[in-house]
């Protein structure tokens, strides 16, 4: 007797929205490089506060984890919503990297196999 494979049935995750994936995971991780290369460094960029990036990097924690719940659910409006979030995070630390990977995440969206995916049940 052999059990059913139940992920037999479900469409596999297309390749811009596994680069998406990745791209956002890797903004959990940036911020506190760059908070460990600037203290480490002593490093002074203007008047930022190094203490911006450990609230960046939490910030961009929680987003992740709701684009994962999103992706999940499949709900496409908060899988896109959370492009927009990582944006406006990005701001007060003028962290440009990922202004720049919400952008490119928020264009790969409109890639027709990514609203593929999210519109299969």
């Amino acid at each position: 007797m052999t059990s059913p494979n139940l992920t037999q049935d479900l469409p596999k995750k297309p390749i811009p929205l596994r680069v998406t994936f990745i791209l956002n995971a890797l903004m959990m991780v940036l911020p506190f490089v760059f908070y460990g290369v600037f203290t480490s460094q002593n490093i002074q960029v203007g008047t930022l506060d190094p203490q911006w990036f450990l609230y960046t990097g939490a910030a961009y924690i929680t987003s992740f984890a709701f684009l994962v719940n999103f992706i999940l659910k499949r709900n496409f409006v908060g899988f896109r919503t959370m492009f927009f979030v990582n944006f406006v995070i990005a701001i007060p630390a003028g962290a440009y990297i990922g202004m720049v990977i919400a952008l490119v995440s928020f264009g790969l969206s409109f890639n027709q196999k990514i609203k593929t995916y999210f519109l299969a049940n």
